[in-house]
């Protein structure tokens, strides 16, 4: 027989279970993440999964690898096609832009790759290898390895100029004596007599290694973003006012760096390039969107 405490006691234990189930009932679960939603509007996209330089693929797709001398950097270098390669590193294709010198202007070899010229709003992305070293001689050249946008100089301060760039300093230059990231913004400029006008903020470090390098433009400003981290806003007068190209480049300011004649060369890496016309992404939304053409087994496209 129970004892009226020991049912007490039963009715106690069945209320709090009755409360237990009841409180379970009303826990409200989080809900599913929702999926990245997919970019729409004209896009490219380039993984840079190309055979060699002399792969006709890459003039089809709009990429001219210069040749010849001129500026920027040391007066007499030459732009080496030649030093521009493709291969699978870690399962990914990659681009391997080689720059170096042997301490003269005649054995100095710089390398660039650009885009053709359409490109203004929206965001410009790219994954990006710096190196701190030589892959061989001796170290302490001032290079300058970039991810950047431009559009022609038609004449002195010519007001429709534009150029976004990320800059890398392994060395230092231009007055910075160690390691230093730029992200610049031009308006403008003029060669004779020299006249620059533009903005950059810098950030004085190593930044030796891969990185996801991340430009929006829109009508207020231009953002840069590295690894999904701010790194500068510029507003106007400095936004864009004409198509740009993009481009990779590698190249010495000068020679004076250091003192010798022995050959070396630097590397600069390049996984892929992207862009989104006239929208402003994210970087974790780039990513996404990388990640989706990757899935997809999509290794070019464009749209713009």
């Amino acid at each position: 027989m129970i004892g009226c405490s020991s049912l007490s006691r039963l009715r106690a234990a069945a209320a709090l279970v009755a409360w237990g189930l009841l409180c379970a009932a009303l826990v409200v679960l989080p809900a599913p993440r929702a999926a990245a939603q997919p970019v729409v509007g004209p896009q490219l996209f380039d993984d840079l999964a190309y055979s060699g330089n002399l792969d006709p693929l890459l003039a089809q797709r709009g990429w001219t690898l210069r040749s010849g001398q001129g500026g920027p950097g040391v007066p007499g270098a030459t732009w080496r096609p030649n030093n521009i390669t493709f291969a699978t590193e870690s399962g990914a294709s990659v681009m391997t832009m080689r720059s170096g010198t042997n301490g003269t202007a005649a054995g100095t070899e710089h390398t660039e790759i650009y885009q053709q010229r359409k490109f203004q709003y929206g965001t410009y992305a790219a994954r990006v290898r710096f190196s701190d070293v030589p892959i061989f001689g001796p170290d302490g050249d001032r290079m300058v390895q970039t991810f950047f946008t431009i559009s022609p100089l038609n004449y002195s301060m010519d007001p429709a100029y534009s150029e976004l760039d990320f800059e890398y300093l392994p060395n230092g230059g231009w007055g910075i004596p160690g390691s230093a990231l730029l992200a610049s913004s031009w308006e403008t400029y003029s060669e004779d007599p020299p006249q620059e006008e533009h903005v950059t903020t810098e950030e004085r470090a190593s930044f030796s290694g891969w990185h996801d390098l991340v430009i929006t433009v829109d009508g207020t400003a231009v953002t840069y973003y590295i690894d999904g981290r701010l790194f500068a806003t510029h507003a106007e007068p400095y936004l864009p006012e004409s198509t740009m190209s993009i481009r990779f480049n590698h190249w010495l300011i000068n020679l004076t760096g250091i003192n010798s004649r022995k050959t070396r060369a630097y590397e600069e890496k390049v996984d892929y390039v992207y862009f989104a016309q006239d929208q402003v992404l994210s970087p974790s939304e780039v990513e996404a969107a990388v990640d989706d053409y990757r899935a997809r087994g999509v290794t070019f496209e464009d749209s713009v």
